[in-house]
């Protein structure tokens, strides 16, 4: 298993956010498009029929507060003997149909900027076909060393297909 980005990709499936934990929400990213797991959040959308897919509610540092809040809740969660799954994030998809909103979980208490952006602007380049999952899925298939540092993770992001559009 490997978190890059918002991404969380092991050898079987990548999924946005942790994959849900039972009956919990997730996202499956696959080739073909993006499925909604848990039990109010089903639903495939193909990469053809989504406009545009946005991430609301990430944990980025550039926000002290959201961070501080993050930690402060996590650590009341696990003083008082519940357990925590991480905070929650948003993923909009605007379709033919409307805008769709599932819920998934952060598995990183924060992301850097950099590696938030390069991620969102990944999420553009599927949705405006022109970047596909597959080599995200093939790095994911091939990788055996965990997570790899900041650096790595934002070059990966951008190698994928993550690198800002330029006029």
């Amino acid at each position: 298993m490997s978190m890059v980005g918002l991404f969380w990709i092991t050898p079987a499936s990548a999924h946005m956010g942790a994959p849900p934990n039972g009956t919990g929400p997730g996202v499956l990213l696959t080739e073909e498009g993006l499925t909604g797991l848990g039990e109010d959040q089903r639903g495939t959308w193909a990469w053809r029929d989504i406009r545009r897919v946005t991430v609301v509610g990430a944990p980025v540092r550039s926000s002290p507060g959201r961070v501080a809040g993050i930690l402060l809740e996590s650590v009341t969660t696990v003083a008082f003997g519940g357990f925590d799954d991480g905070p929650a994030m948003f993923v909009r998809l605007d379709t033919p149909d409307g805008e769709v909103e599932w819920t998934v979980y952060a598995p990183a208490a924060s992301y850097g900027t950099a590696e938030f952006r390069l991620s969102q602007d990944l999420l553009d380049a599927y949705a405006d076909g022109r970047a596909t999952p597959a080599a995200l899925l093939a790095w994911g298939r091939a990788w055996q060393g965990g997570t790899p540092g900041r650096a790595k993770r934002e070059e990966l992001l951008a190698e994928w297909g993550g690198a800002p559009r330029t006029a």
